[in-house]
Order: structure tokens, then C-alpha cells, then sequence
């Protein structure tokens, strides 16, 4: 709102009215650490390492799992299928561990990487890659998901409490700024008519963004899936 939405901020009196209040939370908003407002969200960067992590994982499973189920695979390659499959993901609800036992499972697996090389880069994966490719992904994306975490835990409890209180308070600040320019525009004709759009569409872009994430993640709740703990 105080980028390129300013000018549309201002139009009606509810927004001049707001301005300075909008203003102030924002200013309460910058000054929080970085950690919980620059870039990303810790939360969201987590996920999407998760999400890596698992995808790997069941990679690995499933490629281990038809070599195993081959009856023409050469007894020394289902040896080595069957110590990467131990070693890495002996069941595939193992990638439903909580991020914190991905994230210590990952100590383990990247002195398994190294022990299991030959194995490892005997399986092929297209575009020449081996599985050993697929596995220091799958122990990349715990060791991402353990940093972020130990990110999360640097940011002080304090910070995210006052955190927490800001967002709530900016938020009923909006709700009735918006309230307020709705009643304006019932009964200011001269105002543009998408005037609300054009101050909170992007709120409600990214509301329904989120939603949509959501509801796929509800969707897919059949695949494994780490739950949303620490």
C-alpha cells in the first residue's frame, strides 16, 4: 500500500484516514528481525525443503523397489539395492518423520553416502546420472531443512511473540479500513467502483494462493508427507 497501491490508498477519505495508521504498522512490521520478515518465510522455506526431501526419498524408494522386484537383476546389484534401501529409506513411511528427525536422520545418511558410493552410482538415472545424484539430494534437503530449523530456534521468542501481536493488530487494522471504504464507496458515487480492488486486490490474490496450496496439500493427503511440526 505504500508502493504502487499508494495513490489508490489516498483517493477516499477512509484511506487518508488509515495512511498514518497503515504507516505505523508497517514501520512496527520493518523493524522486526529478519529472520521473520526478509525474504521467505522460515515456515514456507522449511516446506518446500520437506517437499525436496521427500520427493527424493521417494525416488529412491520406488527405483529401489523395482530392481528388488526384477527377478532378473544380477544378485550382486540386488545386494547393492538392498543396503541403499536400508540405509536410506527402508520404508516409505519413513518420510513422514517430523522435519527435526529428517533433519538428525541426515548426520547418519551423509556417512552412508560416502560408505555406499560403489552402490549407489551403480544404479542409473537418466541424463547419466546415478543414484548417488538423487541421494545427496535426499541428504541435502535435511541438512537444508536442519539449518532452517536451527535459523528458526536463533530468532528471538520475544520477537516472534511481539511478531505474532503486530500481524494480528495489522490486520484488524485492515479489516476495518476496509469496512470503513466500503461504507464510503456505498455512498460516493464519484469514487472509482473497483476501488477496493484496486487497494486489496493483492491481499486477496495471495489469500487465495494460499488457499489453493492448502487445498492441494489436503488433496494429496494420501502421498507421504512430512505433518507441519517442528
Amino acid at each position: 500500500m505504500f508502493g504502487p497501491r499508494h495513490a489508490a490508498l489516498v483517493v477516499s477519505g477512509a484511506g487518508k484516514t488509515y495512511e498514518s495508521i497503515l504507516l505505523a504498522k508497517k514501520q512496527q512490521i520493518d523493524a522486526l528481525p529478519g529472520a521473520l520478515t526478509g525474504g521467505k518465510p522460515l515456515a514456507e522455506s522449511i516446506a518446500e525443503a520437506d517437499d525436496e526431501h521427500d520427493g527424493f526419498g521417494a525416488a529412491i524408494w520406488h527405483v529401489t523397489e523395482a530392481y528388488m522386484r526384477c527377478p532378473k537383476v544380477p544378485a550382486h546389484v540386488r545386494a547393492a539395492v538392498e543396503r541403499v534401501r536400508a540405509a536410506f529409506i527402508p520404508q516409505l513411511d519413513d518420510l513422514r518423520a517430523s522435519y527435526v528427525e529428517e533433519a538428525h536422520a541426515a548426520f547418519e545418511h551423509r556417512k552412508q553416502i560416502e560408505e555406499l558410493k560403489a552402490d549407489l552410482q551403480l544404479i542409473p538415472i537418466a541424463d547419466g546420472l546415478t543414484l548417488l545424484d538423487w541421494a545427496e539430494g535426499y541428504v541435502g534437503a535435511a541438512e537444508q531443512i536442519g539449518a532452517l530449523l536451527s535459523q528458526r530456534a536463533d530468532v528471538d521468542t520475544g520477537a516472534r511473540r511481539d511478531a505474532g501481536r503486530i500481524r494480528t493488530a495489522t490486520l484488524a487494522v485492515l479489516g476495518r479500513f476496509r469496512g470503513a471504504l466500503g461504507d464510503e464507496l456505498a455512498v460516493n458515487a464519484a469514487l472509482p467502483r473497483d476501488l477496493d480492488a484496486q487497494v486489496f486486490g493483492l491481499f486477496d490474490q495471495l489469500d487465495q494462493m494460499r488457499a489453493d496450496a492448502l487445498a492441494g496439500k489436503k488433496a494429496s493427503a494420501g502421498e507421504p508427507a512430512s505433518p507441519e511440526t517442528p
